[in-house]
């Protein structure tokens, strides 16, 4: 059903390049039209519980609680301003280049478009892109998008303990006034942490 179409992104692949084998989450997506996904979502009740993270995609838990899996259509990408129909073109929409790795789980095909493994070798923290259009997160949470990627940036370089691009920093401090959304960032994704140094840059 899957073939050739599903691939694992994001953190649980960064985490096991750094050598961390405690992966909480796997995030999948699913290269399907959007009229397709409702019987990947039938699928999914079979195995196991589903619930729907913050994204609006489908979150299975096999288990009662982690690890669980995020199951996202290409096509939730759609409003990102660019046609969204390849992993490459999937993975230059992520919010940083360590997160940018794909991993097609039919093949085993690794891709790299932005650099990523490299960058996690530099210990690099560098947006994939800072040009995401206003949006909201989901028809569920009316907070922006962009503010979520700004508070991410700031979350991982310090969890991860990396450097952030020069680019990427001049960005974060130009948008500092997206600090405003914090509180609802924490309503309905996580405590987001804060360098103290990038604390100062920010007022």
């Amino acid at each position: 059903m899957f073939e050739d179409k599903a691939f694992v992104c994001g953190g649980a692949i960064r985490n096991v390049l750094m050598g961390k084998t405690d992966v909480k989450d796997l995030d999948l997506f699913i290269n399907l039209p959007k009229e397709r996904f409702g019987a990947v979502v039938e699928r999914l009740k079979k195995i196991g519980r589903v619930e729907y993270g913050q994204y609006g995609a489908p979150r299975l838990y096999i288990h009662e609680e982690e690890p669980y899996i995020d199951v996202v259509p290409f096509t939730n990408f759609s409003g990102y301003g660019y046609p969204i129909d390849t992993i490459e073109g999937l993975l230059m929409n992520f919010d940083f280049t360590a997160n940018a790795i794909g991993l097609n789980i039919s093949t085993g095909e690794f891709f790299d478009p932005v650099n990523g493994i490299e960058d996690i070798e530099k210990k690099i923290l560098k947006a994939v892109r800072t040009d995401f259009p206003e949006m909201p997160v989901s028809d569920n949470i009316p907070l922006s998008a962009v503010s979520v990627f700004w508070f991410r940036l700031l979350h991982y370089q310090v969890k991860l303990g990396f450097t952030l691009d020069e680019k990427t920093e001049q960005w974060i401090v130009d948008n500092k006034y997206r600090m405003r959304d914090r509180e609802m960032f924490v309503q309905y994704f996580f405590e987001p942490l804060i360098d103290e140094q990038m604390k100062e840059k920010l007022g």
